[in-house]
């Protein structure tokens, strides 16, 4: 009981020290996490501008020649047969394409389709007539 009316009568005393440790480490901690937010102001943004267009890209024309098994030409629809060895409607085709490619800027691109079977002679035909039509990109392709 003594110890209690000691404790009665004794003041209360608050040590400061501690609590000043803790107000220096919380103002430390906000200090540090408040210059981590970036501000509005500081956000980089670019306004738009007038683009001045560039030249239009000038696309090649490509052009798929097909040789069938039996000799047959398609182009673009049109059916040329095997008896019309010069090809000269398939010539005057190309020379239409070439001349409307040079006028467009772009390139004319030949592609052969022969079928599995197709007669060689019948794939040379188609040769020189892209040769007579002065077509100067001509590749060859392989049916699936």
């Amino acid at each position: 009981m003594k110890l209690l009316d000691n404790m009665m009568n004794k003041k209360a005393e608050l040590q400061i020290a501690p609590l000043i440790d803790v107000v220096f480490l919380l103002l430390i901690y906000f200090m540090v996490t408040a210059s981590l937010i970036k501000k509005e102001a500081d956000l980089s943004f670019m306004l738009p501008v007038k683009v001045d267009t560039p030249d239009p890209i000038n696309l090649p024309i490509e052009v798929l020649i097909e040789v069938s098994e039996m000799g047959d030409i398609m182009i673009e629809g049109m059916v040329f047969g095997k008896d019309d060895q010069k090809l000269n409607d398939l010539i005057g085709q190309l020379v239409s394409l070439r001349e409307a490619a040079d006028s467009s800027g772009s390139e004319l691109i030949v592609n052969i389709l022969p079928a599995d079977k197709a007669v060689h002679g019948r794939i040379i035909n188609v040769m020189d007539a892209c040769a007579a039509a002065k077509v100067k990109n001509m590749s060859f392709s392989m049916s699936m």
